[in-house]
């Protein structure tokens, strides 16, 4: 080992000569030229050089560093450009030594539109549509509250243009009080800028000073004896109200904010995510990014690290969604001022970062950190938990490195039609959804889950055999360590079938081949294990694993059985739900989306269309005599 951490060395050693001391950001590769490790730095030279220092290394740097045989190295203009690159390729490559953190939803925000009357909805995705945008809001709910008071307090309105422009009376929403009628006059149009735009400062956190307005023009309604707009003003401060007298006194301190509390304890990390909007509390996620970083928790490296930690995090965070104006952190980020200059050019905006040490702003950030160690508390003891009883069925298994991953196998159909098939990853952290597959069946669709399985097994053993490889253990990458079937002996006399014909049975990269048996009346802590044991010459005879009954290890097989389930149910319904959706009209010749709409319009359904004279049908717009022609000789001819 001491000469392949001095090769890796040397090679860094020869690198250094000709590097740039600009910032830029580096890439480390093993020998296979898979990514290592991404990192950035103010001055390339200067970083690098400290990996030719084995003393002061950690055990994750110098493993690192023992792998290492290449380096790519790219300079940028700035700090903040290489900390953005750093963080997308960090995310494209997902290296072995960096933070894997997956976290690619959309945020849902609030847009009030910039037009002649505008309208405020929810939005999810690229921000192509001009007008204010507000959040990004951590769940939909927050955001559908959120509309609800501004519906309300405002009355502004949420109908579409092709609606909004159309109208010839108000809608049953201006009737009940939640819309102030822009689309037929029931409000000056100057009236309903001036409400806009108090809604806008609601939004950006201005609720006292809103309020204060509003108060005011009530009186000043209620003084030229206007009590009818002065009712209306009351109605729209009593909404207002009932909202803030909801939120804490702290969250009065933040009306726009992300709090992000890191944590670590038994090797793993917890950040624990708070998200304040308009003053209020509106939501919090717990994320556990892998980060090995090899320090001691009680040495003086852990606060460097829980920065470095907390820089890639947000930096990664952030890559989906632009950053609100504020981030209190309970650890100042490493190189924060860059982190702060690349997080502002991304979300057009300024962007502080502040670790408070008093005050109402780190009376919010203890809290987050509180829940932040508690929660991570309890992920370990349920990932330690599950660890203990995957290494115990690896040893019940008989598996010489002990088991990392299994996959395990379900099919979903309703008599043979829309058939297809699951397969969960779980190892020794759990269920492991981002390895997660599903399958289309495509050799049967009538009932034969033998079958169907087959041909999903063959395929799945086929694709691992052509990728197969060995790690520096001689552990197999390519193939898991246990194929686990939901069902008895008959789904599982099939997956040893498929290994036997593909050349795999007896194997030492062949698999273990476990089933899985529903219980006595389906009950749950019952199941029946099997597996196939090989014998020296070729013979396979199905053994009952001696699984105690209602035994943890019963029941976590039988999580991963009903997760498969579960995610096999899930698909069969996506799949069965489009083909339901197909039109008749879909394979009509001609009859694109526009035209297909026109002609259920105009008829009313598929059956209207399909009795329709050629008369009729060029009656509608876009079908002439033609197209007509040829859609009533479809379905003559159907």
């Amino acid at each position: 080992m001491a000469k392949d951490v001095s090769d890796g060395i040397n090679l860094l050693k020869e690198r250094l000569a000709g590097l740039p001391t600009t910032p830029g950001v580096y890439r480390m590769l093993n020998a296979k030229g898979d990514v290592l490790y991404v990192g950035k730095a103010r001055n390339l030279k200067a970083r690098l050089s400290s990996y030719t220092q084995p003393e002061r290394m950690v055990v994750r740097i110098r493993k690192m560093v023992f792998e290492t045989r290449d380096l790519v190295v790219v300079e940028t203009r700035t700090e903040a450009e290489a900390l953005l690159l750093e963080a997308n390729l960090i995310k494209s490559l997902k290296p072995r030594y960096n933070i894997i953190f997956r976290d690619d939803s959309s945020y849902v925000s609030v847009l009030i539109t910039d037009e002649e009357a505008p309208l405020i909805k929810s939005h999810r995705g690229a921000r192509r549509v001009k007008g204010d945008y507000f959040g990004p809001y951590p769940s939909a709910s927050a955001v559908y509250q959120t509309l609800d008071l501004m519906e309300r307090a405002f009355r502004l309105r949420t109908c579409v243009d092709t609606v909004f422009k159309n109208r010839t009376r108000p809608c049953l929403k201006y009737d009940i009080k939640r819309c102030s009628g822009p689309c037929v006059g029931k409000i000056d149009p100057k009236a309903y800028k001036a409400t806009v735009a108090q809604a806008r400062r609601f939004l950006r956190g201005e609720r006292s000073a809103v309020l204060k307005d509003m108060q005011a023009a009530m009186e000043a309604a209620s003084s030229a004896m206007e009590f009818e707009q002065a009712g209306v003003i009351r109605d729209r401060i009593k909404a207002l109200s009932a909202v803030a007298g909801g939120g804490s006194a702290l969250s009065h301190a933040l009306p726009e904010a992300d709090v992000f509390a890191i944590v670590r304890e038994g090797g793993r990390l917890g950040i624990q995510a708070f998200y304040y909007r308009n003053g209020q509390h509106v939501g919090n996620q717990m994320y556990y990014p892998k980060f090995d970083t090899g320090a001691r928790e009680d040495s003086g490296e852990e606060g460097e690290e829980l920065a470095e930690a907390l820089r890639v995090f947000l930096a990664l965070h952030y890559t989906q969604r632009a950053a609100v104006g504020l981030l209190l952190c309970n650890v100042v980020p490493a190189d924060v001022e860059a982190l702060g200059e690349a997080l502002s050019v991304s979300a057009g905006r300024k962007v502080k970062i502040e670790a408070p040490k008093r005050g109402d702003k780190y009376e919010v950030i203890a809290q987050a950190a509180t829940n932040a160690r508690k929660a991570l508390h309890r992920k370990n003891a349920e990932n330690d938990g599950w660890a203990t009883q995957m290494q115990a069925f690896g040893e019940m298994l008989g598996l010489p490195r002990g088991l990392e991953l299994l996959e395990c196998y379900d099919i979903s159909n309703i008599s043979g039609r829309f058939p297809v098939a699951s397969c969960v990853v779980a190892g020794k952290e759990g269920m492991l959804r981002q390895r997660y597959r599903r399958y289309h069946i495509k050799t049967k669709n009538t009932p034969d889950d033998y079958a169907m399985l087959r041909e999903v097994l063959t395929r799945r053993v086929e694709r691992g055999m052509k990728e197969l490889t060995f790690d520096d253990e001689g552990r197999p990458v390519g193939l898991p360590d246990v194929l686990l079937v939901d069902g008895g002996k008959g789904q599982l006399n099939v997956l040893v079938d498929v290994v036997r014909s593909l050349g795999l049975l007896g194997q030492p990269e062949c698999p273990a081949l476990v089933g899985i048996a529903k219980g006595e009346e389906r009950d749950k802590g019952l199941e029946t294990i099997f597996m196939a044991c090989v014998d020296g010459e070729g013979e396979v005879e199905l053994k009952e694993l001696p699984v105690t009954f209602n035994s943890a290890l019963i029941f976590v097989l039988q999580r991963i059985r009903d997760e498969a389930h579960r995610f096999a149910i899930t698909f069969h319904r996506e799949s069965r739900g489009k083909a339901l959706a197909v039109s008749r009209l879909d394979g009509i010749p001609g009859v694109g989306p526009t035209k297909k709409k026109a002609l259920l319009l105009h008829f009313g359904s598929v059956e209207g269309v399909r009795g329709a004279s050629v008369e009729d049908l060029a009656q509608v717009a876009g079908i002439g005599g033609e197209l007509a022609s040829i859609i009533y000789d479809y379905f003559r001819a159907s």
